[in-house]
């Protein structure tokens, strides 16, 4: 109703119009994902929304009936300017999905930020960000949506995403790829054009950053992938190019890394339902499953790598301190193992404690490569799994799942007293 209100007299009113039954369509690609569901009537337009997560947006299915109900109880945001507030409401969470001792908001239970639903009859799709940075772009048209326009070939294809986000890299490999190979290009003739600036960037920043190449990679994805990879985070874009043999495997690397997030084992350990009534209960299972078997160096502590792996970062003296990376190194049989597996300790790197970066390489890095120097701070890295009720990384680490779980930090009501048999006695020794 506060929308409803909001929207009276508005251009944007009649998104709020409700839909005829229909099909719903659903497309994914790199940071971005795309549903059509519902037909208006014919004479009017049809409706696609384009839904951009940001950091911590996410979605969850609930059951219907929960979610007409917490429509129904709306409430003031949690923006300490009570007039801000007023404007950005919030929906009280029903206590059928509500875990008991868990969180609540100024003792009306906890909240949710919903941007938009797909209304199913009994299963409902919420698009939620308690911080509120999700982004929605809607898109209308004459006629409906079909599952052929959200297919790459279609003619609607390029019109249904962000003009700065490229091809994705599991399903649109060979437009990836020649879309990396033309960066590769303008780093290569840009160097020897001379048009280097004096503090280049990372290969790391500009995989966060150039979602026009990098699509789908983030501070998570891009540290594992170049772990994998042994690739220093801080090394220049220009050092990768020139290397033909490191160049063509992290272009491989790039399609095999992003697969692994479609797979069967994946969706097994980490999509999974939750063994409780609410669907909205923290998924502890899924969780510990996401850190041990997709999280490697980006906020752990410590990660488990193969005698393979270990012996051939070790046989490039990565885990010397005293090399320089890059340079010519002679391994002794010493540095090596002959065990199946080792753990080893992440090392955390920052200038001043800013925009930190995570690595198991201890040897240094070139002086003109970020985070090389003697201003760099190295210490032991943090592991994320000791966060709390702190969102972290994974599926089931968002704020609406993380706070519906029992907060042992509140005082709740205690348990039944302890039980005293009357045979029992406290007897003084004799004196």
């Amino acid at each position: 109703m506060f929308d409803s209100s909001k929207a009276r007299g508005k251009n944007f009113g009649r998104y709020l119009k409700p839909l005829l039954n229909g099909e719903l369509l659903v497309k994914a690609r790199g940071k971005e994902i795309v549903y059509a569901a519902g037909l208006w009537p014919v004479r009017l337009h049809q409706h696609a929304v384009r839904v951009h997560f940001g950091l911590e947006g996410t979605m969850a299915v609930i059951p219907t009936e929960a979610f007409m109900d917490m429509i129904s109880r709306d409430c003031p945001g949690s923006n300490k300017d009570k007039k801000k507030a007023a404007s950005m409401r919030s929906f009280i969470v029903p206590e059928q999905l509500t875990v008991r001792g868990a969180r609540s908001t100024a003792g009306m239970g906890p909240t949710m930020v919903i941007f938009a639903a797909l209304v199913g009859k009994e299963h409902t799709l919420v698009m939620v960000d308690h911080n509120r940075l999700l982004r929605i772009h809607l898109m209308s048209r004459s006629k409906p949506w079909t599952a052929d326009d959200f297919t790459p070939h279609s003619k609607s294809w390029a019109y249904l995403w962000s003009d700065n986000h490229g091809p994705d890299w599991i399903y649109e490999r060979d437009n990836a790829e020649q879309r990396l190979d033309l960066w590769r290009d303008t780093i290569l003739t840009g160097h020897r054009a001379g048009l280097s600036v004096s503090i280049p960037p990372s290969i790391l920043d500009v995989m966060c950053s150039n979602q026009d190449v990098f699509n789908g990679y983030g501070q998570h994805t891009a540290h594992d992938l170049l772990h994998k990879l042994g690739i220093w985070p801080g090394m220049t874009p220009y050092s990768l190019c020139t290397d033909d043999t490191k160049y063509d495997h992290f272009k491989r690397a790039l399609h095999e890394y992003a697969q692994q997030y479609q797979s069967p084992p994946y969706r097994a350990r980490c999509l999974g339902v939750p063994n409780h009534p609410s669907a909205l209960t923290y998924n502890y299972k899924s969780d510990d499953n996401y850190h041990m078997h997709y999280l490697l160096v980006y906020r752990k502590s410590t990660v488990r790598m193969s005698r393979e792996d270990y012996n051939s970062f070790a046989k490039q003296g990565l885990f010397n301190p005293s090399h320089v990376i890059g340079e010519p190194y002679s391994f002794k049989d010493i540095e090596l193992i002959s065990v199946a597996y080792r753990d080893v300790a992440i090392y955390q790197y920052s200038r001043s404690g800013k925009d930190p970066i995570y690595s198991v390489i201890s040897a240094r890095p070139p002086a003109h490569w970020k985070y090389g120097g003697d201003d760099v701070t190295q210490i032991l890295a943090r592991d994320a799994r000791s966060a709390g009720f702190s969102t972290t990384l994974g599926p089931a680490s968002f704020h609406m799942f993380k706070n519906n779980q029992y907060d042992w930090t509140t005082n709740n009501e205690p348990g039944r007293k302890a039980k005293v048999h009357p045979d029992f006695y406290l007897l003084s020794p004799a004196s």
